[in-house]
């Protein structure tokens, strides 16, 4: 009885899987959403590493509509999220913990569609663990519900390149979700703007291409028409408050930047830092994971240039040495070196990201991969469509991890929080490795395994093939022949094969959870509220004077009025001669060393104006 009620839960779960994963996806991530947010609100976490989140604050307070002077930077952020905000500030939730709601809720979303984008590439196992491996990422969790707009923009991501490859494989309807999804994407943060051409690539990656112009023209104009409305509120809300358009400005700059002889450019910051983005309290945990990614890539090399040889072999009997290339036949040596040029000029277009405009390098690389797919689908077009729908799908996700390295790679400013843009590539390529690595367990298996082995044959362990027999004696001459025993049955070999993607997950699990364990209290936050705390029962008219800062957003947001933002060089006669000029009463100094005006001292101090309040790092100086 129990034995049947048991194989009736084993039948159920497997006949519900994908519903089950989602499931326990959905209430993994939650659960770090819900941690986060408390942790991020109750800690005081917006110090001295989230300056921009202010701004975003402020602008959202433009979109509820109280209106503060000054800081028409704003103007320029990406609209999206303080957009969100705003919602909830009109129903009176003003407060930090708002942005940390909205910019949180797109985590879960992210994680979700990203379970979903590997589930089209692979088993629900492997999938449930990209999830995992996502979602439990050090740099994922250290930018999660903290007001920053990344996660939202490469959530929004995830979800229309998801909606783009449905529409193209399954039904071109989902092309009406995918291209309004990538618009929002594009005004969550303009670098998801790179999800367009990786759109175009997809479909340029596929073989007849042609073919899949004419079929996919009529939805695809209809989905681009419908990102185009979705624009509108955008547009509309830049014309009416005579906004530019602050993204081509922010193209231009780095463009300039990082084709400038005169900077230095760390290009291979993100590449060098990849444990720390993995799990930055423990670098031997991030040290395996390299590791595992790094072995099963290589497998799935050697399996590639396997592939390719065999494929080059059959020319060479079957086709007198020639593929067909447009409408003519060409030698296999030209091909296969066209093939290998490509893979050069791919490179060199990440290496010449600080050289020249990334635009440029951008170029180069789109047009390089899409040569290199219609060269490789030529070549295997003698296998299954399997084989080329998975070519197509890991071609995507090794130009979306490559796509945003070069960008970010170019810009001459470099930040940990870039690497989130990089995630799900770095991630897509951890399962592939996986993969790789559990599909080549198969090669353990002996054709007569079905059968048990005899107490005489358990010592020799025959194998059909010479790479099984090439395994088998190592695990002789190591004397570990009873594993090769327990190897060699296919039943075990499918239950290795899950452990390993199982321990993986535990692991990263029990990572997340721990990595939430830290104290990301920044005291540079309390000091700043007891200093408005105070400076509002002390004036209770300072809503009527003038106030300077350097940390300005702050204390706009704060008092919810103008601070003027000073974050320029000036000795403090300067300071003092300017702000008696602009009628100034208070300036709020942040007393360390990277601020532009450190050296101004307590004891000197700033002429006409004498220090009334000193919380911490910050002080307050009122005209005298």
């Amino acid at each position: 009885m129990k034995n049947s009620k048991f194989q009736s839960l084993i039948k159920f779960i497997k006949s519900n899987e994908k519903v089950l994963s989602l499931i326990f996806v959905l209430l993994f991530s939650s659960l770090i959403l819900a941690t986060l947010i408390w942790i991020n609100y109750s800690q005081d976490i917006l110090g001295r590493s989230y300056r921009d989140v202010y701004f975003y604050l402020i602008e959202a307070l433009r979109f509820s509509g109280y209106s503060i002077g000054g800081y028409e930077y704003v103007n320029y952020l990406s609209p999206l999220i303080p957009f969100l905000t705003s919602l909830l500030f009109r129903v009176g939730m003003v407060s930090e913990i708002s942005i940390f709601i909205v910019t949180g809720i797109f985590y879960v979303l992210g994680v979700l569609g990203f379970y979903s984008l590997l589930k089209i590439r692979f088993k629900n196992i492997l999938s449930l663990l990209g999830a995992i491996v996502y979602a439990g990422l050090s740099i994922n969790l250290l930018w999660v519900a903290n007001g920053t707009i990344d996660i939202p923009s490469v959530s929004l991501t995830i979800l229309s390149l998801y909606f783009f490859i449905l529409a193209v494989e399954n039904n071109q309807k989902y092309f009406y979700l995918a291209f309004p999804i990538a618009v929002l994407g594009f005004f969550a943060k303009y670098t998801a703007g790179l999800a367009i051409p990786l759109m175009i690539l997809y479909i340029l990656s596929k073989p007849n291409i042609i073919y899949n112009i004419k079929k996919y023209i009529k939805n695809g104009l209809g989905g681009l028409i419908t990102g185009g409305l979705t624009t509108l509120p955008f547009l509309a809300n830049f014309y009416i408050n005579n906004i530019p358009l602050g993204f081509v400005n922010q193209a231009q700059e780095i463009a300039s930047k990082t084709s400038s002889t005169e900077l230095s450019n760390e290009l291979f910051y993100y590449l060098i830092n990849v444990s720390s983005f993995i799990y930055k309290t423990n670098h031997i945990f991030s040290y395996i994971i390299i590791a595992i990614t790094i072995v099963g890539l290589s497998i799935g090399i050697y399996k590639a240039l396997k592939l390719l040889k065999n494929r080059y072999d059959n020319s060479k009997k079957f086709n007198n040495g020639k593929i067909r290339i447009i409408t003519k036949n060409i030698s296999n040596n030209i091909v296969y070196f066209l093939l290998t040029l490509n893979l050069v000029v791919i490179a060199l277009s990440f290496l010449t990201a600080s050289q020249i405009s990334f635009i440029y390098s951008e170029i180069i690389f789109f047009i390089s991969i899409v040569t290199f797919s219609y060269l490789i689908n030529k070549i295997i077009n003698i296998y299954s469509n399997k084989m080329k729908k998975f070519f197509n799908f890991d071609l995507f996700m090794f130009s979306w991890f490559l796509s945003y390295l070069i960008f970010f790679s170019a810009h001459i400013v470099k930040a940990d929080r870039y690497f989130t843009t990089l995630a799900p590539g770095f991630v897509f390529m951890v399962v592939l490795a996986v993969n790789f690595i559990l599909n080549s367990l198969d090669s353990f298996k002996s054709s007569d395994s079905a059968t048990p082995l005899k107490s005489s044959e358990s010592a020799k362990l025959t194998s059909p093939s010479k790479e099984t027999n090439k395994i088998t004696k190592k695990l002789k001459t190591l004397k570990i022949a009873k594993v090769a025993k327990i190897l060699k049955k296919p039943k075990n070999i499918e239950l290795i094969k899950k452990i390993i993607p199982i321990a993986i997950m535990v692991t990263f699990i029990l990572a997340s959870f721990g990595y939430l364990s830290l104290n990301k209290h920044d005291s540079l936050v309390s000091n700043e509220k007891e200093v408005v705390t105070w400076l509002k029962n002390h004036d209770p008219n300072y809503n009527t004077k003038i106030i300077w800062a350097e940390r300005g957003p702050i204390f706009t947001w704060y008092l919810q009025k103008e601070v003027t933002y000073v974050n320029w060089q000036a000795t403090p006669e300067e300071l003092s001669s300017k702000m008696i000029e602009n009628n100034v009463t208070y300036f709020i100094s942040f007393n360390e060393t990277n601020s532009p005006i450190h050296f101004i001292s307590i004891d000197n101090g700033i002429p006409c104006y004498s220090p009334v309040k000193i919380v911490g790092n910050v002080v307050v100086f009122e005209r005298n």
